[in-house]
């Protein structure tokens, strides 16, 4: 029998692919009652794990000084991988996903030098307390895409020397990512090329995803779930476990 447990990392994960869900769809989608739901998101919220909102709940950026690392909720355990591959005293390119800040939360005792063209991320860096160094590319602020722009953009990364970038597309496959925005495309395949290697961070979903805009990588790894379709099974890829929404919805009400 499946607890509480799975279904909250299930939740939590569409709320990492959604941004924002409403209650009733969560009930509808997992079978159950809407004080089930309201208890999971209390329990959530309780952990630093999401924020409710009027009818639902919204994605919380897990750079809370109180979340521990390595905790249950899927994009930390990414994360988490990730931070394994990483060492005190690297640069890191990071880009504008909430992936970003799982990683930056796990790397709390590995201090390093994070460069990002983030709004949103720079905001919450800002605002925690972490013992890494921030560096801004600057430039002019596309209002649209939360992402500054800078002339010669691998030019201005290779001169920063990044050790590694660390990327969270929407879409992946072996040798490409695509993302909604071209700006965001631009920076990944900049810092692509100018890192000494590439690590991605995605969901299982993100492999069989689409998006417009397409850039070709060279991921040195790939962090997902092991739910991985043809042509991923290779020796570049790291995996935790992947809970389904049938997990989730084998979990009585009575298991919280």
């Amino acid at each position: 029998m499946y607890v509480a447990q799975e279904r909250r990392a299930y939740i939590l994960r569409l709320l990492q692919q959604r941004g924002s869900i409403r209650s009733a769809t969560l009930a509808r989608e997992l079978g159950v009652t809407d004080e089930t739901i309201r208890t999971d998101l209390v329990a959530l919220q309780a952990q630093g794990l999401l924020e409710r909102t009027h009818g639902g709940a919204r994605y919380l950026l897990p750079l809370s000084a109180d979340l521990p690392a390595g905790n249950a909720r899927p994009d930390c355990r990414l994360a988490a991988l990730a931070a394994q591959q990483l060492l005190p005293g690297m640069r890191l390119w990071l880009d504008d996903s909430p992936f970003s800040a799982a990683l930056v939360a796990e790397l709390r005792d590995k201090p390093c030098t994070l460069i990002t063209p983030s709004l949103s991320l720079l905001r919450q860096l800002s605002a925690a307390t972490l013992p890494h160094e921030i560096i801004c590319p600057g430039g002019t602020l596309d209002k649209e895409s939360g992402l500054f722009r800078t002339d010669n953009a691998e030019d201005y990364l290779r001169r920063l020397e990044p050790d590694a970038a660390v990327i969270s597309p929407p879409a992946l496959r072996a040798h490409a990512a695509a993302f909604e925005s071209p700006l965001r495309a631009h920076w990944v395949q900049a810092a692509d090329y100018a890192s000494a290697q590439t690590l991605a961070i995605v969901p299982a979903a993100a492999l069989s995803a689409l998006a417009p805009h397409t850039v070709e990588i060279s991921p040195t790894c790939i962090f997902t779930e092991n739910f991985l379709p043809p042509g991923f099974e290779n020796s570049h890829i790291r995996t935790v476990p992947y809970i389904t929404r049938e997990d989730a919805m084998q979990s009585t009400e009575l298991d919280f």
